[in-house]
């Protein structure tokens, strides 16, 4: 039986467990036991750290797979690309690895290839922010963190020292990168790559919450943009993820398209994108298996003829966004809609709701897939009553 490394076991890399399972494939799944619920999934779990890569890779020499794997996470391609360069399995680069996983270094090597990116700043200080010649609005966010962590939008320079602040309390290597505001409509695009060829397999178009945190409400498949423009953002994707040095795996890559449709690229991820898009979304507009795609790549054993994009269908999925305070009511009324085909409700009655300011705060969310047409949110598929 083929083994596999997993590197993670929280909601999002459930589906990635699952899969492997279905698969045949013996599964060996490394994280804390805290929030693991794909710990009773696995054919074996050890509980260590994603981001303990030497001792990973002690047991990885132990297990003998033929693959090493994560979902969704940059911390986790972190340890998956160290480990599997170790053990000569398939994965990106240590350099690319470096460049996709901290969005500075991402920034710089977009620039020098002349992909088009918002102008931006390494800055842990107000002051250096003055004569760097970037304008307001700006966007504060940590250089290597994702799910909208730390992230705030600043209107005027008075803004920016507690934004850099809550930035830098929220980044691993204490970093700030600064950059202007980009007006326009956010997406993402989905993509697998294999020995250097890059093949994009959906659009996403998001709804977030706005300023200041702009974290996402929604994901929809595919995005309402044309054949033209579609086009137009896949050819300047390959060409970045060329530059960056991805050659085999996921990637997400995140964009926004002006009034003008003029494109930017914020940030790339050589790993598939959270939030679903990647575990569920993806194959439910496409007909796509794109967990399978990416475990066999990580085997090493991945044809690019299986990419076949024969389903038109809309996906997407909706967050729900609590009033804060304490839950006194869950009111779940998914089933009464033919549209959702997956209900997610992490909370409880008598929990504390706060505030979201991150993604990964959000409580439930709910999966849709239409033949004809998006679906629109609807208040009473899912309620969560507070109170205080």
């Amino acid at each position: 039986m083929k083994k596999l490394i997993i590197i993670g076991a929280n909601n999002f890399q459930l589906p990635l467990i699952l899969k492997a399972k279905e698969m045949n494939i013996e599964t060996h799944v490394f994280a804390w036991e805290e929030g693991a619920v794909g710990k009773e999934f696995a054919s074996k779990f050890y509980p260590i750290s994603i981001t303990e890569k030497e001792q990973i890779l002690e047991e990885a020499r132990k297990i003998e797979p033929d693959g090493i794997i994560s979902i969704g996470s940059d911390l986790a391609m972190i340890t998956v690309n160290y480990v599997a360069n170790e053990l000569g399995l398939t994965a990106n680069s240590a350099t690319c690895t470096e460049v996709t996983t901290n969005k500075f270094l991402m920034r710089q090597v977009l620039d020098v290839s002349d992909m088009p990116c918002p102008k931006f700043i390494l800055s842990n200080s107000s002051e250096e922010i003055l004569n760097c010649g970037l304008k307001f609005p700006m966007i504060v966010k940590p250089t290597d963190r994702s799910g909208s962590r730390g992230v705030t939008k600043v209107q005027t320079h008075d803004e920016l020292e507690s934004a850099i602040k809550r930035a830098k309390s929220e980044s691993f290597n204490q970093e700030v990168i600064v950059e202007e505001f980009v007006v326009g409509q956010e997406f993402s695009v989905e993509s697998v790559s294999w020995k250097g060829e890059h093949y994009v397999l959906q659009i996403t178009e998001k709804e977030t919450t706005g300023a200041p945190y702009f974290v996402e409400k929604a994901q929809h498949q595919p995005a309402n943009i044309s054949t033209e423009l579609q086009q137009e953002v896949a050819e300047i994707v390959k060409a970045s993820l060329s530059a960056l040095g991805v050659q085999d795996g996921a990637s997400h890559s995140e964009i926004f398209i002006t009034s003008e449709n003029k494109i930017f690229i914020t940030e790339i991820g050589a790993r598939m994108g959270g939030d679903y898009i990647g575990s569920n979304l993806v194959e439910l507009s496409t007909g796509f298996d794109f967990l399978k795609a990416v475990i066999e790549i990580a085997m090493g054993n991945f044809d690019p003829k299986s990419i076949r994009l024969d389903q038109n269908a809309y996906s997407g999925v909706y967050f729900i966004f609590p009033k804060p305070g304490k839950i006194t009511q869950i009111i779940n009324n998914s089933s009464d809609f033919a549209e959702i085909v997956q209900c997610d409700i992490q909370c409880a009655i008598g929990e504390n709701i706060s505030e979201i300011k991150e993604s990964g705060k959000r409580p439930a969310a709910y999966i849709y897939r239409s033949e004809t047409e998006r679906f629109v949110a609807q208040s009473t598929v899912v309620e969560i009553v507070t109170e205080g």
